[in-house]
Parts: C-alpha cells; structure tokens; sequence
C-alpha cells in the first residue's frame, strides 16, 4: 500500500471511530463516513464494500496483533508477558481499551451482532491456542464456548463500569474465576 492509500485509510478509519463513538454502530451509514473522512464514494469503494467490511478489517488488525504478541507499539504495557493465555487475554484488554477509541468493547456492550460474532470467533482462536484446563469429561467445544462466553461478558461488564480495572487485574481475575491459574498473582507471590 503506498502513502496516499495508508492516508486514505487512515482517514476512513478516523471518521468510522469517531462516529461510531458518536452513535449506534447500526445508526453509521456510508455516506456518514464518507463525509466525515472527507473523500469520495468510489475512493471508500476501493478500500471497503461495505461498512461491515470496515469493521472486520479493524478487528482482524487488532486481532492480528494480539497473536503476534508484544512490540513497540503497545506503548501502555510494552512489559506485559503474553506466553500464556492469561497474558494473551491481558494483551486483548488493553488494545479493546486503548485502540480505535475503545470503539470494539463498545459494540461488544451494544450486542453489536456483525462485531460480536467476529470476535467470539477470534477469541476463540486465541483461547485454542493457549487452551486452559479442561476438566476431564466435559467436551471441549462446550468448554471453548463457556470459556469464549464468559470472556465477552467480562469485557462488557468492564466497559459497563468505566473501565475501571487494570487490564491485567481483569485477566487474572477472569483465570482465577474459572478455575485457572493465574500467572499475575504467581508472579505478586514470587516477588
């Protein structure tokens, strides 16, 4: 993507943040966001079909990093230890809190069907790839489900509340609560 593209998106994610900040993400229309970044319809039309594709391209980045782990641009928890799930999920909270607005934890509040679907799915793959214990005769996919059903409802309890605990807290919590360990609380002990 040269320059001007990363511009243009840069712009079109901008005015779908601000807007969706603004109002339901079922009351943003196109045309909103086209006026709001300030560019033409069949520039929008380039980069996105449909508002929804919006979305999932901001959430697939997020996603996407939340599985690449750490880096430097993770500028409030550039310490934070992602080598298990409570780290992982941890990592998730602060970019659902600090990126985009926090418009993702927004929507997962809302209900947002579109969003929340993508996320539970993502979710998920995270949790697959970090898998907590299971308890030995309870199948899986069910574990995964409560386990992904559980997270969600966290997040919007956390967004319902202003935000108010630490996201590593809110992980460690979240382990401890189901029955996990907690790496946060090993690591408190051990110093």
């Amino acid at each position: 993507m040269d320059r001007r593209q990363r511009k243009t998106r840069k712009a079109i994610y901008q005015a779908f943040e601000d807007l969706v900040s603004e109002k339901p993400y079922a009351q943003v229309t196109v045309a909103q966001i086209i006026d709001r970044a300030d560019i033409g319809r069949s520039t929008f039309y380039e980069h996105f079909e449909t508002k929804d594709e919006l979305l999932n391209d901001m959430c697939t980045e997020m996603f996407d990093h939340i599985f690449a782990g750490v880096n430097s641009h993770c500028v409030t928890h550039r310490a934070l230890q992602t080598g298990d799930l409570e780290g992982r999920l941890a990592h998730l909270l602060y970019h659902l809190r600090d990126t985009y607005d926090g418009i993702c934890g927004k929507l997962l509040k809302e209900g947002e069907p579109v969003f929340t679907s993508y996320f539970r799915q993502r979710l998920a793959e995270l949790i697959e790839e970090n898998p907590p214990h299971i308890p030995g005769d309870m199948p899986h996919d069910l574990a995964l489900d409560l386990f992904v059903s559980a997270f969600v409802e966290t997040v919007v309890w956390w967004f319902s509340h202003g935000l108010k605990a630490d996201p590593q807290d809110l992980a460690s919590w979240f382990m401890r609560m189901l029955g996990q360990p907690s790496s946060h609380v090993v690591k408190a002990i051990a110093e």
